[in-house]
């Protein structure tokens, strides 16, 4: 009868690593995401200047709302976010790392081509209009460089 509790409990402890199974690649993807999630909400707030405490508070719960999200979208429990993203060893978070930049620079190179698809700007060049108008202005009042 005893033997049934300690089995139990020994596949309870041995199955507890794989379901934090993440692989540093899918780490520096939740990463990205997050860190994406974030930026967006520290741009809404940049804008205000000096944030009040309510404010404070309020961003933070929305960052914190937004890394939550992302992490129900990949299907990614927090306590097991937690646990996978602690027990990374140091080749995987160096492989954590490389793959972040990888991404960043996919993105960077699907945004310029996705400039480049968009085609050439309309740019308008201003001749110095104020410059002219002024100069009429004074030739009509009799001012100038010819008046002695």
């Amino acid at each position: 009868m005893r033997t049934l509790p300690v089995v139990a409990l020994v596949v309870l402890v041995g199955a507890a690593p794989a379901f934090a199974d993440l692989s540093p690649e899918e780490v520096a993807a939740i990463q990205t995401e997050q860190a994406k999630a974030t930026q967006a909400i520290d741009d809404k707030y940049a804008g205000k200047g000096k944030l009040s405490a309510s404010d404070l508070r309020a961003m933070s719960k929305e960052k914190a709302a937004a890394e939550r999200a992302v992490l129900d979208g990949r299907g990614v429990k927090p306590g097991e976010w937690v646990k996978a993203s602690a027990r990374l060893s140091a080749e995987d978070r160096a492989t954590v790392e490389a793959t972040k930049k990888a991404l960043s620079a996919k993105e960077a190179a699907a945004k310029k081509s996705g400039d480049a698809k968009a085609g050439p700007k309309d740019v308008s060049i201003d001749q110095g209009g104020e410059v002219n108008e002024a100069a009429e202005m004074d030739k009509k009042l009799g001012l100038g460089a010819d008046k002695k």
